[in-house]
């Protein structure tokens, strides 16, 4: 009983400490993945969890919190691409960028999905080919920096890099005045 008390002071003090209250929209999914995140932790531990509870404790705190982080960190991440090419496509057709409202999370995917892809094929052209690569594992495989520098085999810093000319390139074709031919 003691145990069991204590796996869930870990588990809900963790998503409390994540500001993660049980009126959360996916309070009841992230305390799962939570205990999810526990038992391996249990199973991780250097040592023996039941001589050294305190210890475990913390560990396991330590891991839940790190899991929570890395999970809003990705979602934010997502959420900047997304605001990134709907700025852009609206700054395409002439909009105002504040006028965009989304109304479900399918909406935003949908939009998200297509601008992508005019943001891309307005780009393509004049980009190199590194630059097309990442752009392609942004948009068509969603991937962060860190996971495209692990896939490219080099730094996030040079990864940084390619993204700051794409956006540079971007920023400069949206920026000049159409051709009217």
């Amino acid at each position: 009983m003691v145990a069991d008390k204590q796996r869930l002071l870990v588990i809900y003090g963790a998503l409390k400490y994540r500001g993660i209250y049980r009126s959360h929209q996916d309070f009841d999914d992230l305390a799962q993945q939570a205990m999810g995140w526990y038992a391996e932790a249990y199973r991780d531990f250097p040592g023996s969890p039941e001589k050294d509870q305190s210890s475990f404790s913390h560990y396991a705190f330590q891991r839940i919190d790190w899991h929570l982080k890395d999970r809003f960190k990705r979602q934010k991440v997502r959420a900047n691409h997304q605001c990134l090419y709907l700025y852009l496509d609206a700054g395409l057709n002439g909009e105002n960028a504040s006028e965009w409202l989304i109304d479900s999370d399918r909406d935003a995917a949908l939009i998200e999905r297509v601008a992508a892809q005019q943001l891309w094929r307005r780009l393509w052209p004049y980009l190199t080919q590194k630059e097309n690569s990442y752009l392609r594992c942004v948009i068509e495989l969603g991937l962060n920096n860190k996971e495209i520098a692990e896939r490219w085999q080099t730094t996030p810093q040079a990864v940084s890099y390619v993204k700051k000319r794409v956006i540079e390139k971007a920023r400069a074709i949206y920026s000049a005045p159409p051709n009217i031919a």
